[in-house]
C-alpha cells in the first residue's frame, strides 16, 4: 500500500506553490499591506519562464503583443505581488516580461470585501478581478452581477484549460462560467509536530498513511491520548478541523451539482462525521476557545504557537501554513530539522477512500471590469506557469531552498495535491447568501463548542435543516434562470 500511494503521487505533475502561498495567513483575516519586501526572482529564472511559456503564449506566432492597458487591478484582502519575505509568483515574472503588465493591488480586508467591490462596481470604477479561493464567490457574486462571464474574454476550449474543464464548469450560471479555474488545491491538511508524536511513542502519521491504516478509529486515540486540560494539552486547534473533518465523508453540507445547489444535511455519513466531531470534543480534544475571547492559541488563526510549545497536536489548516519563510513558520516547529509535517485527514476507516477537502486556485472577472484583454493575458500566464513542468520546479526549489522543506514533506504535498485533483470536496456554504452563512456558523459548529452549549448533530439539523432547505430553494430558483 506504502508504494502503490507514492508511485500514485508521483504521476500527477508538481503543483504551483505560489498560487497558494501568495494568499498566506492572512487568508481569512485582515490584511494589510508588508513593510518586508518580497523576493524576485533572479533574471535568468525569469527568462527561463519566458523562454518555456513562449510557444503556449505565442500559439506558433512570432512574438506575442504588448498590452494596452498594461495595468490589471486585484482587489482583494492580500496582495498577489511579492511582499513579507516571499518568492515572486512566475505568472506575475511572465506577465510582466511578454505583455508589459503589472497587477495593481486595490487594497481592502475580509469583511468589507464584498461592500467595497459592490460600491466600485455601482460607482463604475470597477477594478478587474476577485479570488475565487475562499470559496464564497460563486454563485452569490454571479447572482447579484458583481462578477461576469469570463467566455468573452478567454477561450476556455484551449487545450491549457483542459485538465480544469470540470471544476470550470461546475462555476456556471445561466449558460457562463465565472470562475477561471488554474488548478484544485488542497484547502486543508493535518500539520503536526513530529517530535510530540516521538515523546508520546507513537507512529508517525505519515507511516501511517502510506500504509492506509491512518483512519478517524486512530485520530481520535492520538487525539485522546494526548489531551491533558490540566497542563493546557488539547489536540485540536484552529478555526476549520470541524469541517475538515465532515469533508473526510466525501460530501459537503452544500454542493452544486449539475447546474443545481444541493444540501446534504440530512446524509447519514454527514451526522456519522458530526457524531465523530462531538465525541472528540466531549473527549477534551477542542482548544477552549471560549476561554479566550473565541480565538485560538497564540497571534494567528490557526493556533501555531500550540504545535511548537507541545501543547497542541494537530491543526488542520490550509497548505500556505508552511509554504512560508522560515521566520513566519517558527512557531510550528523547525521545518529544516524535520519537526513539522503534514498528512491528509484521516479516512473514515481502512476501506475508505481518502477524500480531500479542496479549494480552487481561480479568478473571478469583475463585472465593469476596465481591463478585461489584461485579465486574460494574466489568466494564461497563471495557467502555463501551473502546468509547465520546468516553471513549476522554481517553486519546489523556494519550498526546499527558501522555505526549508525536507524530501518528506514534498512526498507528502504531491500526495495532497493529487487527492485535490482526483478526489476533491468542495464546500459552498459560504457562497450561497449572507443568511445561509450565519445558518452554518451555528449548525456547522455546534457539536464542537467548548462552552457548554454544545449539541448534538440531531438537535442541530432538527432547528436548522427546513431554513437551509428554503435557502437552498431560494438560491436555486435564481441559479436556474
Amino acid at each position: 500500500m506504502r508504494n502503490a500511494k507514492r508511485l500514485l503521487a508521483l504521476t500527477v505533475a508538481l503543483a504551483s506553490v505560489m498560487s497558494f502561498a501568495a494568499c498566506g495567513k492572512n487568508d481569512s483575516s485582515t490584511a494589510g499591506a508588508s513593510s518586508v519586501a518580497g523576493v524576485d526572482l533572479e533574471s535568468s529564472q525569469v527568462q527561463n519562464i519566458v523562454d518555456a511559456a513562449s510557444s503556449a503564449l505565442t500559439g506558433g506566432e512570432s512574438e506575442v503583443e504588448k498590452l494596452e492597458n498594461p495595468t490589471v487591478q486585484w482587489i482583494s484582502h492580500y496582495d498577489i505581488n511579492p511582499a513579507d519575505g516571499k518568492v515572486e509568483d512566475p505568472a506575475i515574472a511572465l506577465f510582466r516580461e511578454t505583455y508589459g503588465g503589472e497587477i495593481e493591488w486595490v487594497q481592502t480586508d475580509w469583511n468589507s470585501r464584498y461592500t467595497k467591490l459592490a460600491s466600485l462596481v455601482s460607482a463604475d470604477t470597477s477594478p478587474d478581478m476577485f479570488p475565487a479561493d475562499d470559496m464564497d464567490a460563486f454563485p452569490m457574486g454571479a447572482i447579484k452581477q458583481m462578477f461576469q462571464p469570463i467566455d468573452s474574454a478567454l477561450d476556455l476550449s484551449e487545450d491549457i484549460w483542459a485538465d480544469q474543464q470540470e471544476a470550470i464548469d461546475k462555476f456556471s450560471f445561466a449558460g457562463g462560467h465565472y470562475v477561471a479555474v488554474i488548478e484544485t488545491q488542497p484547502n486543508l491538511i493535518c500539520l503536526y509536530n513530529t517530535e510530540t508524536i516521538d515523546e508520546m511513542g507513537l507512529d508517525q502519521p505519515a507511516d501511517l498513511y502510506w500504509n492506509g491504516e491512518w483512519t478517524w478509529e486512530v485520530f481520535y486515540d492520538y487525539c485522546v491520548k494526548f489531551n491533558d486540560p490540566e497542563n493546557d494539552k488539547y489536540a485540536l486547534d484552529g478555526f476549520w478541523w470541524w469541517d475538515g473533518l465532515t469533508q473526510t465523508t466525501g460530501l459537503s453540507y452544500i454542493d452544486i451539482v449539475d447546474g443545481k445547489v444541493v444540501s446534504n444535511v440530512g446524509d447519514p455519513l454527514i451526522e456519522e462525521a458530526q457524531n465523530f466531531v462531538y465525541d472528540l470534543t466531549k473527549a477534551g480534544s477542542a482548544f477552549p476557545r471560549h476561554l479566550n475571547n473565541w480565538a485560538t492559541r497564540g497571534p494567528t488563526d490557526s493556533g501555531s504557537i500550540g504545535l511548537g510549545s507541545g501543547l497542541t497536536l494537530f491543526i488542520p489548516v490550509g497548505p500556505y501554513e508552511i509554504e512560508d519563510t522560515l521566520a513566519n513558520t517558527e512557531d510550528l516547529g523547525s521545518i529544516p530539522d524535520g519537526e513539522v509535517m503534514f498528512v491528509p485527514l484521516p479516512a473514515m476507516n481502512e476501506d475508505a477512500e481518502t477524500y480531500m477537502p479542496s479549494r480552487v486556485n481561480g479568478y473571478c472577472l469583475v463585472t465593469g471590469a476596465k481591463n478585461p484583454e489584461g485579465y486574460a493575458a494574466f489568466m494564461r500566464c497563471k495557467k502555463i506557469c501551473a502546468t509547465d513542468e520546468s516553471i513549476r520546479q522554481i517553486g519546489i526549489d523556494t519550498l526546499t531552498n527558501d522555505y526549508g522543506w525536507t524530501e518528506e514533506m514534498l512526498e507528502m504535498r504531491e500526495e495532497c495535491y493529487r487527492l485535490s485533483q482526483e478526489k476533491p470536496v468542495f464546500e459552498f456554504y459560504n457562497a450561497i447568501s449572507q443568511d445561509m452563512t450565519s445558518v452554518f456558523g451555528q449548525l456547522a459548529t455546534g457539536t464542537s463548542v467548548t462552552n457548554g452549549e454544545q449539541k448534538t448533530w440531531a438537535e442541530l439539523r432538527e432547528a436548522n435543516m427546513a431554513t437551509v432547505d428554503y435557502f437552498v430553494d431560494d438560491i436555486n430558483s435564481k441559479f436556474q434562470k
